[in-house]
């Protein structure tokens, strides 16, 4: 397990209990870009003691090798938080799987920082929890998201429908993967179906 990364720009980091008021600060900030996208939240998702809670859960999940948790901070001012990526569901022989999913903060879209992070947090994982396959469900209706997803280079599987539940409502969700040793980008029929990641980039 690799707590920290760093790339020409980002450093990026497991979570620590300080982190929690601008964790919150972080999701305050979103909540119009990310709540379409979100199940149902807790009634107490919006407080200080919802993220610390939430951050030590994660502390445990990534101590029992069952996930992985980064947030992302500006190298030139890191106490400046840009974003979080998540592999949920490790699950060892024969699977050798996770699943990505991720959030930016949208001040920061379209710069870069996306691709630049993931990609790093990607290599980590293929490496550090010998991965093979990692899976990203994405919904039809969020482009930037899946057109990163195409840059980091997941092919399109198929659509699982009514998979999850979001704000009340089932949605369909379009399955991504990327397999160790898959590299650059994938050049996509254009009959595939454009969609997006659950978590907006």
């Amino acid at each position: 397990m690799n707590p920290s990364l760093t790339t020409d720009r980002l450093l990026i980091r497991t979570g620590e209990e300080s982190l929690a008021e601008t964790l919150l600060c972080f999701y305050e900030e979103n909540k119009k870009e990310f709540e379409p996208y979100d199940p149902v939240l807790s009634r107490n998702f919006y407080t200080k003691e919802y993220q610390r809670k939430a951050i030590l859960y994660e502390q445990k999940e990534i101590k029992n090798g069952r996930s992985m948790h980064y947030y992302v901070f500006l190298k030139e001012h890191p106490e400046t938080l840009i974003g979080n990526i998540e592999f949920d569901r490790i699950l060892p022989n024969p699977f050798y799987s996770t699943v990505l999913s991720y959030r930016f903060h949208h001040e920061y879209w379209h710069c870069g920082y996306a691709t630049e992070s993931i990609n790093a947090a990607i290599a980590s994982m293929f490496s550090e929890y010998e991965i093979h396959r990692m899976e990203a469900r994405v919904t039809p209706d969020n482009t930037p998201s899946i057109r990163l997803l195409e840059r980091l280079g997941f092919r399109f599987e198929g659509t699982e429908y009514e998979s999850v539940k979001i704000n009340g409502i089932f949605k369909d969700h379009l399955r991504y993967s990327l397999l160790q040793g898959q590299s650059g980008p994938v050049h996509f029929n254009s009959s595939a179906p454009h969609s997006t990641e659950i978590n907006v980039s």
